[in-house]
């Protein structure tokens, strides 16, 4: 199965929604995480244990701290992906 850099960023998007109480709409496609959207460091724990769980990534938490952004997290999902299908790979919606 193939998911698209759309599916991946619209899912993450519903994640940061129901972690923050913010209607996915609304969150740009380029958002910054603390800047733009106000996230706090336990909401941005939590938005990464969601995102990890739902793509099942199996990525450790430090992974996620370093995360400042929407395209980031797409960005970091995207690759994880790839090394679990055993390659790399960049899909484009």
């Amino acid at each position: 199965m193939s998911i698209t850099t759309d599916e991946i960023r619209t899912r993450i998007k519903q994640i940061i929604g129901n972690v923050a109480g913010l209607n996915p709409a609304r969150i740009t496609d380029e958002a910054t995480l603390r800047d733009e959207l106000k996230l706090d460091s336990l909401s941005l724990l939590e938005i990464g244990v969601d995102v990890d769980l739902a793509f099942k990534l199996e990525l450790p938490d430090e992974r996620y701290k370093e995360i400042d952004s929407l395209p980031a997290m797409v960005s970091l999902v995207q690759a994880r992906l790839g090394e679990l299908a055993g390659q790399p790979r960049v899909v484009r919606a």
